[in-house]
């Protein structure tokens, strides 16, 4: 009799497992049955943040995201600020939906979570301390073991400086430390050479007497989209998501939403191509 139990419960493990996988409810269902899209962000003004005099939501990402749940006819909600690090395990365990804040779409964090159809794009450029006349624009005058480049734990600048000058030193900070703390690594001659992005860098050459110049490069060192997130298993509410900012750039709409943010930080984003070419 014990061995026949035995037997018998070896042979349902494995449908428990099934029904208990069946059973957890997906981030498109909560969606649906809650009618309310739930977003996790990082502070990042101008791109998101929360308006201290109103308590709202605030930046050129929520005005896209109540845009978003507009067209899907669903309310939004922003339960807690997670911060970056934390968005891939709270989409992870279901405490929030979607990451609102917009992500670059790096391919490590890209095991983590499923990123959506880029809103628009960043490009990243190189900055130096201005009067800093060592560098003409060739890249392989920074591929150099003289010279040191500053760099962020856990941030794209990492990959992006052993990608591309492994021979360089790198300065590493922690991932608590802000972007001006990064640049000022440079005007005060700790590193040499910095990734910068057309709204961090204004911002602190506007605050700080040594400023930062651009390092003329024939284009710059690499341009990311600018993606929502959800868990990496959740498909079913990326492709929702997906087929709305497709919509949303078809139409003109992330065109408009973002003009007078273009116009406030010229250098900031670039639009994606239109999908089609209208005839005149």
């Amino acid at each position: 009799m014990a061995r026949f139990l035995f037997v018998f419960f070896v042979f349902l493990l494995p449908f428990h497992s099934a029904l208990a996988a069946e059973e957890k409810e997906s981030a498109f269902d909560r969606v649906m049955k809650s009618q309310t899209i739930r977003c996790g962000w990082g502070t990042n003004d101008p791109w998101v943040y929360k308006d201290m005099k109103s308590n709202k939501m605030a930046g050129i990402v929520p005005d896209i995201m109540a845009a978003v749940a507009g067209h899907l006819d669903l309310k939004l909600d922003w339960p807690e600020e997670t911060g970056w690090p934390n968005l891939p395990t709270s989409l992870e365990t279901g405490r929030v939906d979607v990451a609102c804040s917009s992500l670059w779409n790096d391919p490590v964090r890209g095991k983590h979570v499923a990123y959506t159809q880029p809103l628009f794009y960043t490009a990243l450029h190189l900055y130096v301390r201005d009067g800093d006349s060592r560098f003409s624009g060739n890249l392989e005058e920074i591929n150099s073991p003289e010279v040191r480049i500053v760099i962020q734990d856990g941030d794209i600048s990492n990959i992006l400086a052993k990608q591309y000058f492994p021979k360089a030193q790198l300065v590493p900070l922690t991932d608590l430390v802000s972007a001006a703390d990064i640049y000022l690594n440079v005007t005060t001659g700790k590193a040499d050479v910095t990734f910068g992005d057309g709204i961090s860098i204004p911002k602190f050459n506007a605050m700080n007497e040594v400023k930062l110049k651009r390092i003329p490069l024939a284009k710059p060192i690499t341009v990311y989209g600018n993606s929502l997130a959800v868990g990496i298993h959740d498909l079913e509410l990326k492709e929702v998501i997906d087929n709305t900012v497709r919509y949303m750039i078809q139409i003109g709409e992330i065109e408009q939403l973002t003009k007078e943010f273009r116009e406030s930080y010229p250098d900031a984003i670039v639009l994606p191509s239109s999908p089609y070419a209208v005839e005149k």
